[in-house]
């Protein structure tokens, strides 16, 4: 027996069911593609906001590692005030170069302002060394003085040479204040080395050297002792140190 419906096919479904399966498909299959699209951008937008996050704290993190190494309260009297302000100046330059944009004009107008004061105190010392020849010599060796050491000993200890040196030959009303800052680096060259047992003999050197011209002997031997204990350097080198120690 035939089949009177025409509208329907060989499962039993009619036109009107067919074409509402096709609009249910159709539905879904554009909600896939918007709940894609809408996974895609906020993954896309949560990227950038994510990279402009990280590139401001960066520079922050730049920045405060940078101003941590500003020489604050400088007295524009010390004999070697022009070079503090010269390592501002240069400070200020790298923040302008590698902090965050937004503070450049800032920094830009600091540095300026330490290169000012820096160019007259030069022209301030010019002036006063003509007739002072400790000033001179001062003013010769505090040129090789290094203010970014950072965490290097060698540099440390070069500085605590070079203000040693300055007690021996330099000023007589400024020995006490170079005394200090020999001493206050080789407590920097000692505290940042990550291993004691680690120094090497031309750090021993200079350290001894510098208790030596500090007229530290008692110093010198203590230290001299242990080093001796740390790392056994050899006994013609300690004899060596012991007798520059007693010149």
């Amino acid at each position: 027996m035939k089949n009177n419906n025409k509208t329907s096919n060989r499962y039993g479904y009619s036109r009107w069911q067919r074409i509402l399966a096709w609009v249910a498909l159709i539905g879904i299959f554009i909600c896939g593609m918007m709940a894609g699209a809408f996974i895609w951008q906020s993954k896309t937008g949560y990227t950038a906001d994510s990279g402009v996050q990280m590139e401001v704290d960066a520079c922050q993190m730049r920045e405060k590692a940078l101003l941590a190494n500003i020489g604050q309260n400088i007295d524009d009297s010390w004999p070697d005030a022009a070079n503090y302000h010269r390592r501002n100046a240069d400070i200020y330059d790298r923040l302008v170069k590698w902090g965050c944009q937004e503070n450049a004009g800032k920094y830009q107008e600091m540095r300026d302002a330490e290169f000012q004061v820096w160019d007259a105190l030069n022209e301030i010392r010019k002036e006063s060394v003509d007739n002072n020849p400790c000033d001179v010599i001062e003013r010769t060796l505090l040129s090789n003085v290094i203010y970014n050491c950072g965490d290097s000993p060698d540099c440390h200890l070069q500085n605590a040479e070079i203000y040693s040196k300055i007690v021996e030959d330099g000023c007589k009303e400024n020995q006490q204040r170079y005394a200090q800052k020999a001493l206050d680096e080789l407590q920097i060259a000692e505290g940042v080395r990550i291993d004691d047992s680690n120094v090497q003999k031309g750090e021993i050197r200079a350290t001894i050297n510098t208790y030596k011209k500090l007229q530290m002997q008692n110093e010198a031997k203590k230290y001299l002792n242990k080093v001796e204990k740390l790392v056994n350097p050899g006994i013609d080198f300690i004899m060596e140190l012991q007798r520059v120690i007693e010149e």
